[in-house]
């Protein structure tokens, strides 16, 4: 990476290399820094201490892969089971990406993440959270269960 651009910053290492896992899920080159301590902070530990960078051309992939995943309850998963995004801010777009790509072209998943998609463009929700905040169930299932159909992983918070 010759450009890099910081997206996001985090208080724990740990938080900082899930976010880049996701990145590099999504094909994003990027890397975890360590902040340097500012000189003039009181309370020690009241600050960021990891950043995360990407290279420059791949900043609005990485935006696009981590919008949502710090309050995400679901993600879709690669066929492998890695991360890849969060369920609640994938677009009808994103939806059919991952049924094409990434998700088990055997299974229910892909199939379900095609018809979501298209209940998206057809309620003109920019993203799944969208269209059940103003419509609760769609066609009998609520967001949970979608995401179950679609190959989703529920995250488990501390």
């Amino acid at each position: 990476m010759s450009e890099t651009t910081p997206i996001a910053s985090f208080r724990t290492l740990d938080g900082a290399d899930a976010a880049a896992a996701l990145l590099r899920a999504n094909a994003v080159r990027c890397a975890v820094v360590t902040l340097p301590t500012p000189a003039d902070s009181v309370f020690p530990g009241a600050h960021d201490d990891y950043a995360l960078v990407v290279a420059a051309e791949d900043a609005d992939r990485a935006r696009e892969a981590l919008d949502g995943s710090l309050e995400a309850a679901w993600f879709l998963r690669t066929r492998d089971g890695r991360r890849v995004h969060a369920f609640e801010t994938a677009t009808a777009g994103r939806l059919r990406r991952h049924a094409a790509d990434e998700a088990d072209p055997d299974g229910w998943a892909a199939r379900d993440c095609v018809r979501l998609a298209d209940l998206l463009d057809a309620g003109h929700a920019p993203q799944v959270a969208a269209v059940f905040r103003h419509r609760g169930a769609i066609e009998g299932r609520t967001m949970a269960e979608w995401a179950r159909a679609c190959g989703c992983e529920p995250v488990v918070h501390p």
